[in-house]
């Protein structure tokens, strides 16, 4: 695989470009791409992919795609280009697994198969925004799920009362953030636990920020490094990543592919989330992607939307799995807000879908996260009991396709709800739900086990 410091020369001396360039480029070439190896939605009925061949066919638009696209560098205005013996190369060099944490709380976090009957790996939270008086409270309640792999940081307004602006008081976030999970993760009684940096900002300041044995990453920690949209890098993101190799931390990535943009429909978001995760392996050394197909009115939480998202990200991941050793998780967001019945039976279609596609859980929070309503533990449990009731019940696509059909029909004419703060449907002192919410997701359990999930 290419060395990061390659990866660098590269922004300085590839071909210069416009990005205004760079994106009808993009563009013009995924819709061709699309076209001649016949990406082709085949209709509602398929929730998930049937078609072998396809899988081949989808593979090699997205290898010839990178090949011709490359990544480019917003930094610089360049180009960084590759062979095709390139990314083959580091397709095979990069590993199926990362080791994280220490003691006891050591973890392997591993790449899967299509319906596979392992457990899947898990990170529970939080990649979403929380209040400083509830930091590190929320962080414990999220660690003590004993099935967690790794905790991921939160976002923040202000700190110590006041705003969050520039580069020196986003330092001084990343600090105290990090410092809030360390606090967390001990007071669960999980203090190995690995912790993964969500970046305040993006400059280079506030990502070096957090590295300190004592009181912030660890050597057995991770940061979060994720492409921009339609394959873009930065210089400030590149130095993260040889800072943080060099120091020993594991990375991850944001590598799902966005529909409705310069990748047009879900064909051009299939090559794009492909390309993607091959891509941050490349010029990040990304090992752990969250992937898939998604539009901007569910992100945005306009919009329910399933089909044909769904069909799309198991056609992503059927190639992550079979062709790359990419080790995909599923972003479970779903566009309602916890507390509410809309937000389970969303994140249930999610949940069943993952251990088909072969992702590991990943994050659930509501797409549209307003600040402590994004998620609360109880969603977190939810997305461990609805995959291993899917790997229990020996679902393989056809059968789990049937029962999406089902809890789609139940959310078909519904409308994103913006539910509650975690103070208002969850208990971070004693551990659970309200007993409003309890009731919602019995059942919602009730109703998914008639379907034919065989929870314990």
């Amino acid at each position: 695989m290419l060395s990061l410091l390659e990866i660098a020369e590269r922004t300085q001396t590839g071909p210069k470009m416009a990005e205004k360039e760079w994106d009808m480029k993009f563009f013009q070439t995924i819709s061709h791409l699309a076209k001649e190896y016949q990406i082709k939605y085949p209709g509602d009925e398929y929730w998930f992919n049937m078609d072998d061949e396809l899988v081949d066919r989808a593979f090699e638009a997205a290898i010839d795609f990178l090949v011709e696209m490359g990544v480019y560098c917003i930094s610089t205005n360049r180009v960084v280009k590759f062979t095709k013996e390139e990314i083959l190369e580091a397709i095979h060099d990069a590993p199926t697994e990362v080791i994280m944490g220490e003691g006891r709380d050591v973890r392997v976090f591993k790449q899967r198969k299509i319906e596979g009957k392992e457990p899947l790996n898990f990170c529970p939270g939080h990649h979403t925004p929380f209040t400083e008086d509830l930091a590190s409270l929320v962080v414990k309640n999220f660690a003590q799920i004993p099935r967690t792999d790794f905790i991921e940081g939160f976002n923040f307004p202000a700190i110590d009362g006041r705003e969050i602006i520039g580069s020196p008081m986003e330092a001084y976030a990343a600090r105290r953030q990090l410092a809030w999970m360390r606090e967390g993760i001990r007071k669960a009684g999980r203090p190995g636990l690995a912790i993964v940096y969500y970046p305040i900002n993006t400059r280079v300041a506030s990502l070096l920020a957090g590295m300190d044995p004592d009181y912030g990453l660890r050597r057995t920690d991770g940061i979060l490094l994720s492409l921009l949209p339609d394959l873009k890098m930065e210089h400030d993101m590149l130095a993260a990543a040889i800072t943080y190799e060099d120091y020993g931390c594991f990375k991850l990535s944001g590598s799902f592919a966005l529909a409705g943009g310069f990748c047009g429909g879900v064909e051009g978001a299939i090559i794009e989330g492909i390309a993607k995760p091959i891509a941050a392996t490349m010029v990040y050394h990304d090992y752990i992607h969250y992937t898939g197909v998604e539009h901007v009115q569910s992100l945005s939480a306009q919009k329910i939307l399933l089909q044909p998202y769904n069909w799309a990200r198991s056609v992503v991941n059927q190639v992550l799995n079979t062709k790359t050793h990419v080790i995909c998780m599923a972003w479970v967001i779903p566009t309602s807000g916890p507390g509410t019945e809309n937000n389970l039976l969303e994140s249930a279609i999610r949940c069943i879908e993952a251990p088909i596609n072969g992702a590991n859980l990943y994050a659930p929070r509501h797409s549209r996260s307003r600040l402590n309503g994004g998620q609360t533990p109880l969603e977190a449990e939810w997305m461990l009991e609805v995959s291993d009731a899917t790997i229990r019940a020996g679902l393989d696509r056809v059968r789990a396709g049937e029962i999406l059909k089902k809890i789609a029909a139940k959310l078909e004419g519904r409308q994103p709800e913006q539910g509650y703060l975690i103070q208002e449907c969850y208990d971070l002192v004693h551990h659970r739900p309200s007993e409003q919410y309890k009731t919602i997701y019995e059942g919602v359990k009730e109703e998914l086990s008639k379907l034919g999930l065989a929870f314990i």
